[in-house]
């Protein structure tokens, strides 16, 4: 039985309404649950596959492969990973900033851009679980991703808001990659023929994203405080998909300087899955 984690963000509903109906019940299970409990069943092997944060396979890349072809990334504006803040970011030097404890890889990215974009020194973050009219309250700049992040800029948080995935395009040139499907290779040994029928099925439901996503929205529960037509271009317009070899160079650069901002051990080696 190949158990695959499911996140349930907005950014993975229309490949799971798909896959949904067409992995095969009798080899396969979907496990629901949220960024930091499907990150510890992967490392754990309670599960075999997940989408998860890009950072986690720089902390088991001798454990995990990943599965190639498949990403949630964005080429510029991801409109879903956002810096709120009370004035502009380069005035944020020596300032406490708060944080989401749901995606390490955001918070990783916005150390970067601190250090590398701004040219600020001196910050220092901390996790936070307050609505974001409370936090920045409490704090000159607040990071929030997924939901969070989509419902709080529909709010008008802050006085100003910046896209991450348009800030990391800006100093690199690059795509920036979010997330990547992590196989747990210990747990997932025999288990071969299950996974190349499910990469096979995420490229099908990958594909149908664009021709399909005003009828996925439709049918989808975010569309009820999102908007079906603003959830459709989300999916066609900011997330990416496919880890291409753009979104790769930009993976490996953001590994690249995470590690030169001890941020990470070192740039881990990419080991993908092969049947």
């Amino acid at each position: 039985m190949l158990r695959i984690g499911r996140i349930d963000y907005a950014n993975c509903t229309p490949l799971f309404m798909q896959l949904e109906h067409a992995l095969p019940e009798e080899t396969t299970t979907i496990v629901h649950g949220v960024p930091a409990s499907l990150n510890a069943n992967l490392a754990s092997g309670e599960i075999d596959i997940c989408i998860s944060s890009s950072i986690e396979f720089s902390r088991h890349a001798d454990e995990y492969a990943i599965l190639p072809g498949h990403c949630i990334g964005s080429v510029g504006p991801v409109k879903s990973v956002l810096l709120f803040t009370t004035r502009p970011a380069e005035e944020l030097a020596g300032e406490q900033l708060l944080v989401t404890s749901e995606s390490a890889t955001s918070v990783v990215l916005l150390q970067i851009l601190l250090a590398k974009r701004w040219g600020l020194s001196g910050c220092s973050l901390k996790t936070t679980s307050l609505s974001w009219q409370e936090a920045l309250q409490q704090s000159p700049g607040l990071l929030l991703i997924g939901d969070r992040a989509l419902q709080a800029a529909s709010g008008n948080a802050g006085g100003y808001c910046y896209d991450l995935g348009h800030e990391w395009k800006k100093l690199t040139g690059l795509p920036f990659v979010y997330a990547l499907w992590l196989i747990n290779q210990r747990s997932a040994k025999g288990k071969e023929d299950a996974l190349v029928q499910f990469s096979q099925l995420l490229e099908q439901a990958r594909e149908r994203i664009i021709p399909d996503a005003e009828l996925l929205a439709s049918r989808a529960p975010e569309a009820a405080w999102v908007g079906m037509q603003a959830l459709a271009d989300y999916w066609r317009n900011a997330i990416t998909y496919q880890l291409d070899q753009a979104h790769l160079a930009g993976l490996q650069r953001f590994y690249l300087l995470a590690a030169e901002l001890g941020l990470i051990q070192a740039q881990p080696q990419l080991t993908f899955f092969s049947a």
